[in-house]
C-alpha cells in the first residue's frame, strides 16, 4: 500500500470513529435539555438552538487560526490536539446539570474542535493530482458513515442507558481517534515547509480576491445555514408526526441515519464523476437535487415518508461539499492550503451557528413545518445564485459552473 492511501484509510478510520461519538449526541440534545429541566416547548426549541449553535460559534473565529498553525507546525498535530480536546469537552459534559452548564461546555468544545480541515490538507498535500477527486469524496465518506451508525447507536444505548451516559462514549470514541491518528498517520511535513506559511491576513486575502474561492464559500454557508435550520429539530418533527414516544428516540436515529448511508453510498461516485465531469456540473445537479428533496419534507403525514425524503436528500448532499473541497484543492497553493480550508472550515460553522438560532426562533413562533419549507427555500436559492453567477471552476471540468 502505498503512503496515501495509508494515510487515507488511517484518517478515514480516526474520523469515522470519532465523528460516531460526536453524531451519537446531537440528535438527541433537545430531549436531553428536557432530563436538565428545561419546561416547555418554546423553550426547549430556543436553547437547543442554542445549544447546538454555541460550538461553532467559537468554532468559526478559531477554525482559521487553527489552520495558520497546521500549515507553520504539521496538519498531524492539530488533528490529534482537536480529537484529544473534543475527547476531553465530552467527558465534562456528561456531568452537566443545567442548561446554562451544558452551554458553556459546548463552548469550551467548540474552541478546542476542528479536525476536518487539516485532515482535507494533509490528505491534499499527500495524493496525486489525478486521484484527488476519489480520494477527498472518500475521506468524506468517514464523516457521514460515522454520522449514519452514531444516531442508530445513540438511539439505541439512549434507550438503554439514558442521555447522560453516552456523553461518555463520545469521549472514548474521539480518544480512539486521536491515537489512530498518532501512529497510523504519516506527514511528511519537513520536506513541504519550502515557503513560508502564509498568515492569516493573507490567506483571507486570497479567499476574497478569488472569484472561484469567494463564491465557494459562500455557497459552503448557504447549503450548511440550510441544512441546520431544520436539521437540530428533527427529533422535535419525528415526535410531531406522531411516533409512539418509546420510538421517538429510535427513529429519529433512522431519520438521521438514512441520510447518512445515502450519502456515504454516494459520495466516491459523485468524486469520481467530478473527476470526469467536471466539478461545476456536479454541484449544479446536487444543489437541484437537495432543493426537489427538501421542500416535501414540510409535507409529509408520517416519519416513513420522512425516511424516504432524507435518503434522497443524502444522495444529493453527497455531491456538494466534497466537490467544493475539491474545487478549493484546485484553487490553493500547497503552502497556505490548511489556512484555506480553515477558512472554510469557519464558513460551514457560520452556518451551523446562523441555522439552528435561526431555526429555534422560527420553529417557537412558525412551527416545524415552516422551518422545513425555509430550508429547501435556501437551497433554492443557492442553485439559482451559482446558475446566475457561473464562478470559474479549475480543472479537471468546464471552465465555468453549468
Amino acid at each position: 500500500m502505498v503512503a496515501w492511501e495509508k494515510n487515507l484509510y488511517s484518517l478515514w478510520s480516526a474520523q469515522f470513529i470519532a465523528m460516531i461519538g460526536l453524531s451519537m449526541v446531537v440528535p438527541f440534545l433537545p430531549l436531553y435539555l428536557r432530563e436538565l429541566g428545561v419546561k416547555g416547548d418554546e423553550a426547549v426549541k430556543v436553547w437547543s438552538g442554542l445549544i447546538f449553535s454555541a460550538p461553532f460559534m467559537v468554532g468559526a473565529f478559531l477554525q482559521p487560526i487553527w489552520g495558520v498553525l497546521g500549515d507553520r507546525y504539521g496538519r498531524k498535530p492539530m488533528i490529534v490536539r482537536a480529537m484529544l480536546g473534543l475527547a476531553l469537552a465530552n467527558f465534562l459534559i456528561g456531568f452537566a446539570r443545567t442548561a446554562p452548564q451544558l452551554l458553556a461546555l459546548r463552548f469550551f468544545q467548540g474552541s478546542l474542535a476542528g479536525f476536518v480541515a487539516p485532515s482535507l490538507a494533509l490528505m491534499a498535500s499527500h495524493t496525486p493530482e489525478k486521484r484527488m477527486g476519489q480520494a477527498l469524496g472518500t475521506l468524506q465518506t468517514a464523516l457521514v458513515t460515522g454520522m449514519i451508525v452514531g444516531p442508530l447507536l445513540g438511539g439505541f444505548l439512549t434507550h438503554l442507558l439514558g442521555y447522560r451516559r453516552i456523553f461518555f462514549g463520545t469521549a472514548i470514541s474521539c480518544l480512539a481517534g486521536a491515537l489512530i491518528v498518532w501512529r497510523m498517520v504519516e506527514e511528511r511535513f519537513e520536506a513541504k515547509k519550502k515557503k513560508r506559511p502564509a498568515r492569516l491576513k493573507e490567506n483571507l486575502s486570497s479567499v476574497f480576491h478569488s472569484p472561484t474561492l469567494r463564491a465557494m464559500i459562500l455557497l459552503f454557508i448557504l447549503v450548511q445555514l440550510s441544512l441546520q435550520i431544520a436539521t437540530p429539530f428533527m427529533s422535535l418533527y419525528v415526535e410531531h408526526l406522531k411516533v409512539p414516544p418509546d420510538y421517538v428516540g429510535l427513529m429519529t436515529g433512522l431519520v438521521f441515519g438514512i441520510t447518512g448511508v445515502a450519502n456515504a453510498l454516494s459520495a466516491p461516485v459523485w468524486g469520481k464523476r467530478g473527476d470526469r465531469l467536471g466539478y461545476g456540473k456536479i454541484l449544479s445537479f446536487s444543489l437541484l437535487g437537495m432543493t426537489l428533496a427538501s421542500l416535501p419534507q414540510a409535507l409529509v403525514t408520517n416519519a416513513y415518508q420522512l425516511l424516504v425524503l432524507r435518503g434522497v436528500l443524502g444522495v444529493f448532499a453527497a455531491g456538494v461539499i466534497p466537490t467544493v473541497n475539491t474545487i478549493v484543492q484546485r484553487s490553493t497553493d500547497e503552502h497556505r492550503r490548511g489556512g484555506i480550508y480553515g477558512i472554510f472550515q469557519s464558513g460551514l460553522l457560520v452556518g451551523n451557528v446562523f441555522g439552528p438560532l435561526l431555526g429555534g426562533m422560527l420553529a417557537a413562533y412558525l412551527g416545524l413545518r415552516m422551518i422545513l419549507l425555509i430550508n429547501g427555500s435556501i437551497m433554492g436559492l443557492a442553485f439559482v445564485w451559482l446558475r446566475k453567477t457561473r464562478p470559474p471552476v479549475p480543472a479537471s471540468g468546464p471552465a465555468q459552473v453549468g
